[in-house]
């Protein structure tokens, strides 16, 4: 018995452990920024200092070109990919300048909904938790009206 109490307490200390570092690492703050504060915009940081080197060319130029920006926030491309983009805000002089995978876009319809999945993939994650949920209704009342024997 103590064995199987010994296994219990490994198995709870080690999903307690993936649910938190699971967690922590859902953060979509790019590797580049080395320095920025939260801000009351979601997945949107305050820049105090950025590291050159983990840049792609085209944001290097920019960098070069503009200085340092003062935020970056993140979005969604509105496309059936659902490309990660990054939007380095600067406010005096207001502009706005989008990065696809650290290439420069001139113009990318953003969505500021953070998921991955398109609005198909989303539709069929949902109908399969319905479908899903149904099969174990159906089956846990069949075992409670008919096989309880």
């Amino acid at each position: 018995m103590n064995l199987l109490l010994r296994f219990k307490s490994i198995l709870v200390t080690t999903l307690l452990t993936a649910f938190l570092v699971s967690s922590v690492a859902c953060s979509y703050r790019p590797a580049y920024l080395q320095e920025g504060k939260t801000t009351e915009v979601s997945e949107r940081w305050k820049v105090q200092k950025i590291n050159p080197t983990l840049l792609s060319p085209d944001e290097k130029s920019a960098l070069e070109k503009s200085g340092r920006p003062d935020y970056i926030r993140f979005y969604r491309r509105m496309s059936q990919q659902r490309e990660k983009v990054y939007a380095w805000i600067y406010v005096d002089p207001p502009r706005l300048v989008t990065f696809i995978d650290g290439k420069k876009i001139d113009y990318a319809v953003l969505d500021d909904d953070l998921t991955s999945l398109n609005e198909q993939q989303r539709n069929m994650r949902f109908w399969g938790g319905v479908a899903a949920g149904t099969a174990a209704a159906i089956g846990i009342v069949y075992y409670l009206v008919f096989a309880k024997d």
